[in-house]
């Protein structure tokens, strides 16, 4: 290395990106070292940060945590919007969404892991959104800005079910419970698939699609 060459000032990198560098070691050392035995300062060594800078960013171990669920729910939300652009068929839209929770699952393991798997911090629909509900009957608007990504996923999962319900095509019209119902069942799927892979189930895409087959046979009226 030249005399030139070790003047050079290290490269200082954006906010953002730090900010985005901080979570994928901090996802990492969750993953692999448990969140209790993973200490802020911990995190702050591995991603090359002083402490201080760390807490500039994330005011304690729950944010960061938080930070990791609405990255994932940003994702699928991604992968819920690709699915259905142009699918009218109510049970169809329904069908593609929870095919699309799962694949996301199963696709970002880690993330999910951390998100459903863990006793991640605020992630409960509480009072926020049955208020919500409230002023939805109402006729009340509510704005993005008051809506958790995490929250914006499962509305666009109570909508299908919802759509499907209005359509009169459901033996149970209680579109909370049968939400939380395709919910729980998609999640064991993925929970399944990513924790024990090694099990030799049948094959995943396989899997999946007789799941997903089996909820709506029980949604839907005979």
């Amino acid at each position: 290395m030249t005399a030139k060459a070790r003047r050079l000032p290290k490269r200082r990198i954006g906010a953002p990106a730090r900010r985005a560098q901080i979570l994928r070691v901090a996802g990492d050392m969750f993953s692999d070292d448990g969140i209790d035995a993973t200490s802020m300062r911990r995190v702050a060594a591995k991603a090359g940060v002083t402490a201080t800078l760390l807490y500039k960013h994330f005011a304690d171990k729950d944010a960061l945590l938080m930070a990791i669920g609405e990255a994932f729910f940003a994702k699928l939300g991604t992968y819920l919007n690709e699915t259905v652009k142009d699918e009218r068929d109510p049970i169809m839209r329904l069908k593609a969404r929870m095919r699309a929770y799962v694949t996301c699952g199963i696709e970002n393991p880690r993330e999910y892991h951390l998100t459903f798997m863990t006793a991640l911090p605020g992630l409960r629909r509480g009072k926020d959104l049955k208020a919500f509900r409230e002023r939805a009957r109402r006729g009340e608007p509510i704005s993005d800005a008051e809506m958790t990504l995490g929250m914006k996923c499962f509305g666009q999962l109570e909508q299908a079910v919802s759509d499907v319900v209005d359509a009169n095509l459901t033996r149970i019209k209680d579109v909370a419970a049968l939400s939380e119902a395709v919910w729980a069942a998609g999640h064991g799927v993925v929970s399944l698939l990513i924790t024990h892979g090694d099990f030799g189930f049948t094959e995943p895409k396989r899997l999946i699609e007789t799941s997903i087959d089996l909820v709506l046979h029980g949604l839907l009226k005979r």
